[in-house]
């Protein structure tokens, strides 16, 4: 009979109500921190993730615009029968001839730089292009192809580093009386006024600013061509 009651003592014996409760609170705490911990992390990363792709976005943007402006031409057309070279600044706009094309590959491209805000007031640079023709005095360029480069910034702007005039370099470049005038940076540059191609391209956006030599043989175009020849 004792022998009895032992294994039935035995075989009854288990978890309490109690020490079930307990079990489960301490499994729900368990799995509340892993739950929290997860989406900490998968918060984290898509941060850093996202941060990363705007950065390689912006390294696109600037090998862009790396390979473009530096690719400037002194491209030569007539103004009222005188010859001028294509390029103008502003500190919204920049336009000019390239070598490099992003829409028309191997090819000599017109382009235009503009600076658009978007509805919330943030800025953005518009990028457009189109195959050059011949440039006639006057004549307003159809831009085929266009791409937004940098989006989402609270300015952009334009500065260009020059000569004011031809005549301003060739006093400078005077063996025997040479000028103190200095190549400057300009917010407004017209190439047709100066007679003369800008020596760099800065665009300032934010708090970066980067800068664009423009590397090219200029400044005996002009003088080639008379304005008698036609």
């Amino acid at each position: 009979m004792k022998k009895h009651n032992k294994l039935l003592s035995i075989s009854s014996s288990g978890f309490t109500l109690v020490e079930l409760l307990i079990s489960m609170t301490i499994l729900s705490m368990i799995m509340l921190l892993g739950s929290w911990s997860f989406s900490l992390f998968t918060s984290n990363w898509e941060g850093r993730l996202g941060h990363f792709s705007k950065n390689v976005s912006q390294t696109k943007d600037y090998m862009l615009l790396s390979d473009i402006i530096s690719s400037t031409v002194p491209y030569i057309y007539r103004v009222n029968k005188k010859p001028s070279y294509y390029f103008k600044s502003t500190p919204t706009e920049l336009l000019g001839v390239s070598q490099s094309a992003i829409f028309h590959p191997n090819s000599t491209i017109a382009y235009k730089f503009s600076v658009e805000t978007f509805s919330d007031g943030s800025q953005y640079l518009l990028y457009q292009e189109a195959a050059l023709g011949v440039v006639a005095d006057g004549q307003q360029i159809n831009y085929t192809h266009e791409k937004i480069l940098i989006t989402n910034a609270q300015s952009i702007s334009f500065k260009v580093y020059g000569w004011e005039t031809f005549a301003q370099k060739l006093k400078h470049d005077d063996i025997d009386n040479p000028s103190p005038e200095k190549p400057q940076w300009r917010e407004r540059y017209d190439s047709q006024l100066s007679a003369y191609m800008p020596l760099s391209v800065a665009i300032s956006w934010d708090d970066a600013v980067v800068q664009f030599p423009i590397v090219n043989d200029q400044g005996t175009g002009l003088t080639q061509l008379s304005p008698s020849n036609n």
